[in-house]
């Protein structure tokens, strides 16, 4: 075991290492030296591994740490309070550039978490977020294990702690081909460079990874009540590029949930983008019919009407296509647009005379009272769908109303201050992006034929025309490269 212990513990301090040549050196030494330890004590490894544990630091060694935990994260040690302990002690503390060193390792780890048998799911779903957020900040690179983890928090009711990672914004898939020279142990690399199939920090995705991720985003954004980050994600797959003319399944039942979150929205039908394909539009106006027949009803002055076309279909039928509790919210949001659609004729109006005007589409009838009024109003201004207040008059028999406020673009000093630092965050955060980018476009041979071509029109007086622009001439397996190759 002290044989064990010293290889270990070999690797050296950051503060002994010249510079990243050194680092990277080093790290892929130390990872052969560990590798080679596990094959020479075969089973004895494990039998050693509880005992190393408390003399191997996670922060210091991870590489060494990792090694020891897989050894004993299966079962039937899988359920020990100490060991589940070192497990969460790992992913909260681990050296994230360390750990660019020993990908599969920790993909396995990771998975193993990710399948829910090792921890409660809520800690699951917790501690995984936490360790892909500590390998990529940025949140920028769709991951294999983004899909299994958002799926345990779906199914299990753990969305927010899976929001922090799905608020990110993907700009990167794995395997793209990026020309880097500088080693992994850079900390300038973006997270591309390193979070790579090669690397093993991740597999390779398919095309129907990313519509279900996606889809599933929108879910939990739907969950939370958050339509707009809903629509955002549940859009990306509406307008998600194919090849073929038409579309696949989770594109029609993400385009299904998109009309919907649209209504509450922005309460009214919203409209397709026009990157979407022509044979991909044609495909959702045919399978989407009944969802296009309950917009068109939510835009008409009859809450019987939305009411109607709802029960046409049945509560089963809704239910089946997973959309009953969503398509629930939409009539009851029927009123508040109503609601809402007075602010362009009225700055006040009295509680009866909305009441008088305006119908809930659960019933088909108006509220039976002020005070039924009074409280839907109410809601709306504390969920912020309404910048109002409620002027409740001090005689008795006066009617009560309802203020529309106008929203003020007028900004306090420091309120303009608070902006201007998020601002600010934005751009340097989009600075490493904006740099992977262009130098993956540096790189790509579609776009330097591109290039190319669009200065031989210009050498030859023609100017840049668009009889074969570059988005038409490339194929979707590079606009999306590493996906559909996968």
């Amino acid at each position: 075991m002290d044989h064990c212990a010293s290889v270990l513990l070999a690797f050296p301090h950051t503060s002994e290492l010249a510079d990243n040549e050194d680092y990277d050196k080093a790290a892929r030494i130390h990872v052969q030296k560990v590798d080679k330890l596990i094959k020479e004590n075969g089973g004895n490894f494990p039998i050693f591994a509880e005992q190393l544990l408390d003399i191997v630091n996670p922060v210091d060694h991870s590489i060494s740490y990792l090694a020891l935990l897989l050894a004993l994260v299966k079962p039937p040690n899988a359920g020990q309070a100490t060991l589940l302990q070192q497990v969460s002690r790992f992913l909260l503390t681990f050296d994230a550039r360390q750990i660019r060193y020993a990908g599969s390792a920790f993909s396995e780890l990771l998975s193993r978490i990710e399948e829910g048998w090792l921890f409660p799911q809520s800690v699951a779903v917790e501690l995984s977020a936490t360790a892909l957020l500590r390998l990529d900040p940025t949140g920028t690179v769709l991951t294999s294990h983004h899909l299994p983890l958002v799926t345990l928090a779906y199914n299990s009711d753990n969305i927010d702690a899976v929001l922090a990672l799905i608020e990110k914004t993907i700009v990167f898939y794995p395997g793209i081909n990026l020309t880097e020279s500088r080693p992994l142990s850079d900390l300038r690399l973006p997270p591309v460079a390193y979070i790579t199939p090669e690397s093993g920090l991740t597999a390779k995705i398919n095309t129907t990874t990313v519509l279900k991720y996606d889809l599933l985003v929108g879910m939990c954004f739907m969950a939370k009540r958050r339509w707009q980050e809903a629509f955002e994600a549940l859009e990306r797959v509406v307008t998600y590029p194919t090849k073929e003319t038409g579309c696949s399944k989770i594109m029609v039942e993400a385009h299904n949930k998109w009309l919907l979150v649209g209504l509450l929205l922005n309460g009214k039908t919203p409209t397709l983008p026009s990157t979407t394909a022509q044979g991909v539009q044609k495909s959702y106006q045919t399978l989407g019919k009944p969802y296009l027949s309950i917009c068109e009803a939510f835009e008409k002055d009859s809450a019987e009407g939305l009411k109607s076309e709802f029960e046409t279909l049945g509560n089963h039928f809704w239910s089946q296509d997973g959309n009953l509790g969503l398509i629930r919210v939409v009539l009851s949001h029927y009123q508040r647009w109503q609601i809402l659609n007075l602010r362009e004729v009225y700055s006040k109006i009295s509680l009866e005379q909305i009441r008088t005007t305006t119908q809930s589409a659960e019933t088909g009838a108006p509220l039976s009272s002020d005070a039924e009024v009074e409280a839907l109003i109410q809601g709306m201004i504390d969920e912020g769908m309404l910048n109002g207040v409620i002027e409740k008059p001090l005689e008795d028999g006066k009617p009560a109303h309802v203020v529309f406020l106008t929203s003020t673009e007028d900004l306090s000093e420091a309120e303009f201050a608070k902006k201007m630092l998020q601002s600010a965050r934005r751009i340097n955060e989009l600075g490493p992006i904006i740099k992977a980018t262009n130098e993956r476009l540096a790189t790509s041979q579609d776009y330097l034929r591109y290039i190319l071509r669009e200065q031989k029109k210009e050498q030859g007086g023609g100017g840049r025309g668009a009889a074969h622009p570059y988005e038409l001439q490339v194929e979707d397996e590079d606009l999306m490269t590493g996906i559909m190759r996968s």
